[in-house]
C-alpha cells in the first residue's frame, strides 16, 4: 500500500465486532512491535506493548479514558509507554505507534488512538506494565464494525471556499463530520516560506515540486483534530513546528506529522531525511520539533 493511499483510507474506527483476533494474526503484530522496541524503542526511551485482554482493559478504563470519559471498545490494544516525561519520547512513540497503524490498516484492521494522559495513576497501573513507565496513549484496534460504520454519518466532505482552484487551490477545506464544528486547516495556512506566518503560495510550492506533498499531509490526524503542527519551507530543507510547544500532547501530533511527511515523500521521490530538535524557535508560539531534508 503506498503512503498516498493509506491517507485517503485512514479513518479512526470507534466501533468493532466483538471477538478476538486468530493467534497467527496476533503474532503476527507481536512480532512487528518487538522489533519497534529493539531497533528504536530502547535507545529513543519508549515501548509499544501489547494487551490482548481487550475486556479487562476496557473494564478499567471505562468512564475515564477515551473521548470525554467515553472509552472505546475494542478485542486488543497497544500501549505506548515512555520511561520518562519528554518532548523526544513521545515524539519518537507516536511516530512509530503511527507505522503500527499503517500495517494494521494493510492488514484489514481497524484501530484508533486513545488519550489516557489525565487519567490517575491508580487506574493506569491496572495495565500491569513496568511501574518505571508511563503510558498516556492506548492504540484500539479490531476488526471494524461495518454496520455501526455505515449507520454513521460521512466521515468528511470537502468544500472549496476560494472562486479559482488553479488561483487558491488551499482554499479546499475537509471538514470532519465527527467534529462538525472544527475544519481541517487549508494549505496556505499550514505551509509557511521562509519564515513564521508567511503563507506558502502554490506557484511557490509547484514550481519546488512540493505541491503535492503538502496536500496530502494536512489528512495526518491529530488530538481532536486541533492541527497544532505547521512547516516553515526553506530552500532544501523545512522546519516542523509546534504551537504550544509546552504542551506534549502536541509532540505526539508532531510525531504523528513526522511519519506522513516521511511517507509520503519517499512516494514522491523526495529525500525526507530528518532529526528531531531540541531547540527554541524564539519566538513562544512555537516550538521546532525537527529539520527535514527536502
Amino acid at each position: 500500500m503506498n503512503f498516498r493511499e493509506f491517507l485517503a483510507n485512514l479513518q479512526s474506527v470507534r466501533d468493532y465486532e466483538d471477538k478476538s483476533l486468530k493467534d497467527l494474526i496476533l503474532s503476527d503484530i507481536k512480532v512487528y512491535l518487538e522489533k519497534i522496541n529493539a531497533e528504536a524503542g530502547k535507545e529513543k526511551g519508549f515501548s509499544l506493548i501489547m494487551l490482548e485482554k481487550g475486556s479487562e482493559v476496557y473494564d478499567s478504563f471505562k468512564g475515564f479514558g477515551g473521548y470525554s470519559g467515553v472509552m472505546i471498545k475494542s478485542p486488543h490494544y497497544i500501549g505506548l509507554a515512555v520511561s520518562k516525561q519528554d518532548h523526544e519520547d513521545e515524539f519518537f512513540g507516536a511516530y512509530y505507534m503511527q507505522s503500527v497503524v499503517k500495517k494494521l490498516e494493510e492488514m484489514y484492521l481497524g484501530s484508533c488512538w486513545i488519550d489516557i494522559r489525565e487519567v490517575s495513576v491508580d487506574i493506569r497501573s491496572k495495565l500491569s506494565i513496568d511501574s518505571s513507565l508511563r503510558v498516556n496513549y492506548l492504540l484500539a484496534f479490531g476488526i471494524a464494525d461495518e454496520k455501526a460504520l455505515r449507520n454513521k454519518k460521512p466521515r468528511i466532505s470537502v468544500t472549496n471556499e476560494a472562486s479559482g482552484y488553479r488561483q487558491d487551490p488551499y482554499g479546499i477545506k475537509v471538514k470532519d463530520a465527527e467534529t462538525s464544528d472544527r475544519s481541517r486547516l487549508s494549505l496556505g495556512e499550514i505551509v509557511y516560506l521562509y519564515e513564521w506566518g508567511r503563507q506558502a503560495t502554490y506557484e511557490e510550492l509547484e514550481s519546488r515540486g512540493m505541491a503535492d506533498l503538502f496536500f496530502y499531509i494536512r489528512n495526518a490526524p491529530s488530538y481532536k483534530n486541533l492541527q497544532p503542527c505547521r512547516i516553515i519551507l526553506k530552500d532544501g530543507e523545512a522546519e516542523l513546528v509546534v504551537l504550544e510547544p509546552e504542551n506534549a500532547r502536541n509532540y505526539i501530533d508532531a510525531g504523528i506529522m513526522m511519519y506522513t511527511i516521511e511517507g509520503l515523500a519517499k512516494d514522491l521521490g523526495i529525500p525526507g531525511k530528518w532529526n528531531f530538535v531540541r531547540s527554541e524557535s524564539g519566538n513562544k508560539e512555537y516550538g521546532i520539533a525537527a529539520h527535514i531534508e527536502l
